[in-house]
């Protein structure tokens, strides 16, 4: 069996656009750590950076078109003829392909299905910032349409369906969505939300993806009873992210100079997560899943990630880069994988995002003390002469 060749959403022809991107001027929205930082690692896997084309999010339609849910290749979407969808398998953890057998017994469905889930919804970002806005656009663009998500499995485990049943009881969706049996189904027309980009993150450079966030701030009801921290550090439980144990007594030491608190967001519900954010007005954090929530906070947050190389191929994710521009925050970073986690970029960056002198100050006395030392040395071999 020849494996069948993928085809991109982009060269999909069925599409009508529901809106149209605007740049936030994102390069402009790097705020540097350090005198000479170069941000060209991370601005440079920007979606639609240095290209001209329009930046378009379309309802993309697939006539008999089928779709496979199943265990790392959740919301795979493939053509009538079984091509798969290339942009859907990204995250695929096993192959995508479909034997014409298997194509040919697809269970038949007789109504129109909208997926708004990629293989791995079940990661907070993607969960949070990738699948739920697609929600209201798909209730309010293809109100015939099923929109179906990925049943709960037995002996799966519970954090990510847990947060989707937290977000989508938040959302008021929970009655609209239908969730669905591992399996390959073959709706009368399957229907995509999706960015006329190849990076799935090109959605966040739409403002009506921003409502989404704002209709879940809204629903969380506030906690007066409770002191929330204000400068936080996102502390992982299962991933430290940071290795470098030298790095790490110098990031701890900051962070407790000016003040912030750690906490796991693994041991907080979805509504908590949302207050906590919603309130920071500092946020420090390695990459990862849990700096989604900065969606959350107001334009006053300022933000810096500790980020890292992209696979090895010299390259920054830039993320949370795009959903600070889009929010209007104060964004700034260090590059792991450049060094730039020793103290003295790690004191220069927390100068800037707190606006503090410290470490200039710092830098200022040591090369005080080694002008005076240098001095007395020279005074001293004088006068041992």
């Amino acid at each position: 069996m020849t494996k069948a060749r993928h085809i991109a959403v982009t060269d999909l022809t069925e599409r009508r656009t529901i809106a149209v991107g605007r740049d936030p001027g994102i390069a402009e929205a790097v705020v540097p750590s350090f005198r000479g930082q170069d941000p060209a690692a991370l601005v440079k896997q920007v979606p639609y950076h240095g290209t001209s084309g329009p930046m378009r999010l379309d309802v993309v339609t697939i006539p008999g078109g089928c779709l496979l849910f199943g265990p790392g290749v959740d919301g795979i979407v493939f053509t009538a003829e079984g091509r798969p969808v290339s942009e859907t398998a990204i995250f695929a953890r096993t192959a995508p392909a479909v034997t014409p057998e298997r194509l040919r017994a697809a269970q038949e469905v007789d109504e129109d299905w909208v997926s708004v889930i990629d293989c791995a919804w079940d990661n907070h970002f993607h969960l949070l910032t990738l699948a739920l806005p697609k929600l209201p656009l798909a209730l309010a663009h293809l109100p015939g349409a099923a929109v179906v998500l990925p049943a709960r499995r037995t002996g799966a485990a519970e954090g990510g369906p847990a947060m989707l049943d937290q977000l989508l009881t938040l959302s008021g969706h929970t009655a609209r969505v239908r969730p669905v049996a591992d399996g390959l189904y073959r709706p009368r027309n399957l229907h995509l939300i999706w960015p006329n980009h190849d990076q799935p993150a090109a959605l966040h450079l739409f403002d009506e993806v921003f409502a989404c966030f704002d209709a879940l701030a809204r629903a969380v009801p506030a906690d007066t009873a409770r002191r929330l921290p204000k400068r936080i550090f996102i502390e992982r439980v299962r991933d430290a992210r940071l290795l470098d144990p030298k790095a790490i007594r110098s990031l701890d030491r900051h962070l407790a100079v000016h003040g912030f608190e750690k906490v796991r967001l693994e041991e907080r519900d979805m509504a908590d997560q949302i207050r906590l954010f919603a309130g920071a007005t500092h946020v420090v954090a390695a990459h990862g899943a849990g700096l989604s929530n900065i969606v959350f906070g107001g334009p006053d947050l300022r933000v810096l990630e500790l980020n890292s190389d992209l696979d090895g191929r010299g390259m920054l994710r830039p993320w949370f880069l795009i959903l600070a521009a889009k929010r209007g925050q104060h964004y700034q970073y260090l590059d792991a994988s450049a060094c730039e986690l020793a103290d003295l970029p790690l004191g220069l960056a927390f100068d800037r995002l707190m606006g503090t002198n410290r470490q200039a100050l710092r830098l200022r006395l040591t090369r005080l003390r080694h002008r005076l030392d240098r001095a007395l040395s020279r005074l001293t071999s004088r006068a041992g002469a």
